[in-house]
């Protein structure tokens, strides 16, 4: 079974890249022993997001239309959070597809300020909302 060609997957796939060396050059990680997860090349594409910093909150929204919920795994280590799961591939009837389909991954970094016993994440309507509470 052969791939469809996604004109933006490298781009996205480079800016990923890119915003990781970024953030590891700026921040040191809390683990000697903590490596950059692999999960990053196995990723066939990266969904849209939006972070938000509120008074109380830091919002992060990833848009996920057509996820199972039991697909996506929400993990936050060493002051990363990262979203991960796949899109089923459905059935390819049409002689165009733009969806991307597969395994996929976001992280971000996340600031030291994170109440990380109360982070919350909520999916509805296709949009994933993950709230991370700020320390008082």
């Amino acid at each position: 079974m052969s791939k469809q060609w996604n004109p933006l997957q490298d781009l996205m796939l480079l800016q990923d890249r890119m915003n990781r060396l970024f953030e590891d050059a700026t921040e040191r990680r809390a683990r000697v022993d903590a490596e950059p997860s692999d999960d990053i090349e196995t990723a066939e594409w990266y969904p849209a997001a939006d972070v938000y910093d509120h008074d109380g909150e830091y919002l992060v929204a990833v848009d996920l239309p057509g996820i199972d919920r039991s697909a996506l795994e929400i993990t936050i280590d060493d002051n990363r959070l990262s979203i991960k799961g796949a899109r089923a591939v459905g059935e390819k009837s049409g002689s165009r597809t733009e969806r991307p389909t597969g395994r996929f991954l976001r992280t971000f970094s996340v600031p030291s300020s994170v109440s990380q016993k109360n982070i919350h994440a909520a999916y509805k309507d296709g949009v994933l909302e993950v709230r991370l509470p700020k320390r008082n």
